[in-house]
Order: structure tokens, then sequence, then C-alpha cells
């Protein structure tokens, strides 16, 4: 019987969370952990990644973030010289939308996902304007 293994390789390599910018999308995502999940729409910029078989926190995406960074966070500079904190977008994003929430739901999922962001030092390369 012949196999056609190659000893030491595997089939995929390991995951490392980052966030990510898709700018046919202009979102922003960023997910800690590869695993099936579910998405849970907060409003039209924040959306929760929630692990399929605990509902956890596994990560999030904002919606709109080129606009949003350069209409509310290039002015106020809530960013380094060479990335972007997300945690600082999250701030500035519930700012902005928290006299719209209202609901105690979507504040605290803009406050998990803050958490998330701070707890990880999630960061995105600087956008070019």
């Amino acid at each position: 019987m012949s196999t056609n293994r190659i000893s030491g390789l595997g089939l995929h390599s390991e995951y490392i969370p980052s966030a990510i910018y898709y700018a046919d999308a202009d979102t922003v995502e960023y997910v800690r952990s590869d695993v099936p999940c579910i998405h849970r729409r907060i409003d039209g910029i924040l959306t929760l990644n929630l692990d399929l078989r605990t509902r956890e926190l596994i990560g999030f995406r904002i919606k709109g973030f080129r606009n949003f960074f350069l209409n509310h966070l290039t002015r106020q500079q809530h960013f380094e010289r060479d990335f972007i904190a997300l945690v600082s977008v999250l701030e500035q994003a519930v700012q902005v939308v928290g006299d719209a929430c209202t609901s105690c739901d979507c504040l605290e999922a803009y406050r998990s996902a803050r958490k998330m962001a701070h707890e990880d030092r999630v960061a995105l390369e600087p956008l070019a304007a």
C-alpha cells in the first residue's frame, strides 16, 4: 500500500488573530478564535461574532470604518503613528452612537467589543488618506 504522506507537513497552519480591513466592504473585522460562529448585528456600525457552541464573544466587525475613521478619529489623533488601536475606535464609536443606543444591550455590546480589543491589544495598520 502506497501513501502520499510527507512527514512533518500539516495541511493547515496555526490561526493568528489579527484585525483585517476589507476595503470593498469598508469593514474592519477581528476574530480571536478560528471556530464556527454566528453574527449578532447590534446596529449599523457594530456586529459581534459569537462562538456557535458557547455563544461566547470571539470577535467583532465595524462597518463604515474608513468613513468613521476619517470623520471622527483623524481629527482627534486617537491613533499611534504606526497603527490604529481599535480600542480607541470603539471608545469613540460609543461616544458617537451612545445617545442613539436606546437599550442597555447595545451599550453592553460596544463595551464587550472594546474590552476584547483592549485585552487582545487589537491594532490595524493605518489607512491611506
